[in-house]
């Protein structure tokens, strides 16, 4: 394997790994709460508009010389207020994102342990904290591995269940909210924010950046379309909110060994960006980033007790969807202030225009 096809192998994996986490597991559940046909043209949309948020924050990656995690490009092309903002919200993204990680992960490890959900969740948190700290390499070496095992557990789950399908399930849904779906798609197909570190493993090359947006976003969109319908079509609106408690026996145990470890990959590289946010733009020390990053979400998880499909909806929605606002008018305002030009989305300023749209639609619909 060459150096090229090796930097792509790893960007995929790191892209599919933050990309396929916890998200995918709340699918099934919106995909009953919107309907069948709303749900795949959701899906199908949102994947086309995160390509072009990948491309946006390739696009200032490849720009700025300096490292910077996004929030400190915004920073840099806006004011330090701005900056200040985009740092708050994505700190609130990971935060939101790992609450979700913790809530998930403690239930299934709970279940088949017979530990309450509260050492469950503290054992989790503090082997997370210490993955956080050991930094990316680890986690890219373990994402090539977990990627190809995720698709091969699909392919097993589609083979047994399948026979199962029950195609009422689907044509008898009807669509009850849209905001929810909405925002767990969102929350499910992110993976924009670790542009910066594939840029890392890339070294900066940005036809293979591109490529590695595209594949990723292809192969999630075909992995949560065909887990959505397969667990809704044999479980109907009985499907739970995290998708694979459904599942019993040897299949059971299996999907939610895949699910845990999906979801304890997203959750480090979510800690990750927190953390390389904290040491690349402002300058906190690696020990103390990483307990930032992970300790904080733990406790209000623990104490707070909020919602699997809430978390991702809010998230997804709100929060990513400000924060996506907040990148598109970044890469208009960069475009002006430098003078090289490494990379540069097509489009010119429409395309920006019509992604901020579609996250401002979003959040509307919220507060309507």
């Amino acid at each position: 394997m060459n150096s090229k096809t090796s930097m792509l192998v790893a960007s995929v994996a790191t892209l599919i790994g933050i990309i396929i986490g916890a998200g995918y597991l709340g699918i099934p559940k919106a995909i009953t709460i919107a309907g069948l046909i709303p749900s795949i043209a959701m899906m199908i949309v949102v994947s086309i508009v995160m390509f072009f948020m990948c491309l946006f924050a390739t696009e200032l990656a490849l720009n700025t010389k300096k490292v910077y995690q996004m929030p400190g490009m915004i920073g840099k092309y806006w004011n330090k207020k701005a900056g200040w903002v985009a740092s708050i919200t994505f700190a609130l993204i990971s935060f939101g994102a790992m609450c979700a990680y913790f809530i998930a992960s403690s239930e299934i490890i709970s279940t088949y342990t017979g530990l309450s959900p509260t050492i469950s969740m503290t054992a989790y948190f503090i082997f997370i904290f210490f993955l956080v700290l050991n930094g990316l390499k680890l986690v890219e070496k373990a994402e090539i591995y977990l990627g190809i095992a995720k698709i091969l557990f699909l392919i097993i789950l589609l083979f047994i269940l399948s026979p199962n399908i029950n195609t009422a399930n689907l044509t008898s849904l009807s669509t009850t909210n849209l905001l929810i779906p909405l925002g767990v798609f969102i929350f499910s197909f992110s993976g924009y924010n670790v542009m910066a570190q594939i840029e890392e493993i890339t070294n900066g090359d940005k036809k293979i950046m591109i490529q590695a947006s595209i594949i990723s976003l292809v192969i999630s969109l075909l992995f949560f379309a065909a887990f959505g319908l397969l667990m809704v079509g044999v479980f109907g609106e009985g499907v739970k909110s995290v998708a694979t408690e459904n599942l019993t026996g040897i299949i059971g145990v299996i999907g939610n060994a895949m699910a845990l470890f999906s979801m304890t990959g997203s959750c480090i590289m979510s800690g990750l960006l927190w953390r390389d946010m904290l040491v690349d733009d402002y300058g906190v020390k690696k020990w103390l980033s990483s307990i930032i990053a992970t300790l904080v979400p733990f406790l209000f998880t623990l104490f707070i007790s909020p919602s699997f499909i809430d978390t991702l909806a809010f998230t997804g929605a709100v929060l990513s969807g400000l924060f996506a606002i907040l990148l598109c008018i970044t890469v208009v305002i960069q475009r002006k202030k430098i003078r090289t030009v490494y990379y540069k989305t097509p489009g010119g300023i429409i395309t920006p225009i019509i992604v901020s749209l579609f996250f401002i639609i979003g959040i509307m619909v919220l507060f309507v």
